[in-house]
């Protein structure tokens, strides 16, 4: 004879089925999320950058038509766009001369060596640094802003911003000679080392984007002096020939890039940039890389560079001013905040 189980009892092996279906459905599903969630951070943290052997390729400079006044009272000498036949031509962050020719420095630790337009031949050597904090395959380890020739003769100071680092290059970017390390927390992301240049004797002067300090390192330590009357944030300085200072300014708003020389001056308290001179090149225009080249007829001639961000409209553009003698003038700006002083030691 068949048996005929109660309707409740099936109403609870239902239940009892349904539960575990219930449970391992969740299970499942937080299974799957667990893994979404590592391989997601997994791909955060897949290399984004990719070295590549040095490299010698044709570049291209294309004459642009500049208003006469656009950096008035500096004169203009040239300006070109940039473009060249390897794809890590760009992102320019930091400009100098080197036996006549320019070396640009990427964001992302590549080297770019060509002639001015018209002086040599239409030829761009790409390379890349030998070293940085961190493995090469990441950007945020390559992030260098900022160049300049060792006072001493040594090589080439590097900043890498992201990482608050600067390094010490042989004269061929071959190897890592000192690394100085100012720790993570010393800036804020993306906003540390963004300027640099030699000061007297062996000192390096630094200012970091945020534009409210002057640091100077030296014999192993570094003081902070505060940095008044700049209004916006800092992409490059230079010194003169006659020993003045220009800062590169650079901001962004509703129309685009707004840049400008600025003259810093020591005072008793600490620093100030007291006139400045607009660059009215576009407002796509990231100038980012600034070079100051003598001249043998006395004068002194500007390079800038423009960081085209891999994104058009944005471009590579190379510009050529003539500084006139004499001071220049410009409006004084508005004071900012000052941020404490102090000395500390760095690595």
């Amino acid at each position: 004879m068949e048996r005929v189980m109660p309707e409740d009892g099936l109403n609870q092996a239902e239940r009892r089925m349904q539960s575990r279906f219930s449970f391992a459905v969740a299970v499942g599903c937080a299974a799957i999320v667990a893994l979404v969630l590592a391989l997601a951070a997994e791909w955060r943290g897949d290399p984004n950058r990719f070295p590549l052997p040095p490299a010698s390729v044709s570049i291209h400079f294309e004459r642009l038509a500049i208003a006469a006044d656009a950096a008035s009272p500096l004169r203009i000498a040239g300006a070109w766009r940039l473009t060249a036949d390897d794809p890590r031509f760009g992102g320019l962050s930091a400009l100098a001369i080197d036996h006549g020719e320019l070396l640009a420095l990427s964001d992302s630790g590549v080297m770019a060596r060509f002639a001015s337009p018209s002086a040599g031949p239409a030829i761009v050597r790409m390379s890349e640094l030998p070293g940085g904090p961190g493995s090469p395959r990441f950007k945020m380890n390559r992030d260098s802003e900022s160049l300049v020739r060792d006072a001493a003769g040594r090589g080439w100071w590097v900043g890498f911003e992201t990482r608050n680092q600067l390094r010490l290059f042989d004269p061929g970017f071959t190897r890592t000679l000192r690394t100085i390390d100012f720790g993570e927390d010393r800036w804020p992301e993306n906003l540390g080392i963004e300027a640099m240049m030699t000061g007297t004797s062996e000192r390096l002067m630094l200012v970091p984007e945020l534009a409210h300090e002057v640091v100077t390192v030296a014999n192993g330590q570094a003081r902070s002096e505060p940095l008044t009357g700049v209004g916006s944030k800092i992409s490059d300085m230079v010194r003169l020939p006659d020993g003045e200072v220009l800062l590169l300014l650079r901001d962004i708003g509703p129309t685009g890039f707004r840049t400008s020389l600025g003259a810093l001056v020591k005072r008793a308290d600490g620093w100030r940039v007291e006139r400045q001179v607009p660059l009215l090149f576009g407002m796509f225009a990231n100038f980012e890389g600034i070079a100051v080249e003598p001249r043998g007829d006395g004068g002194t001639r500007l390079w800038l560079i423009t960081d085209d961000n891999f994104q058009p409209p944005m471009k590579t553009m190379l510009v050529a001013l003539v500084v006139p003698p004499g001071r220049w003038t410009g409006a004084d700006l508005t004071p900012t905040a000052r941020s404490p002083g102090g000395e500390r030691a760095v690595g």
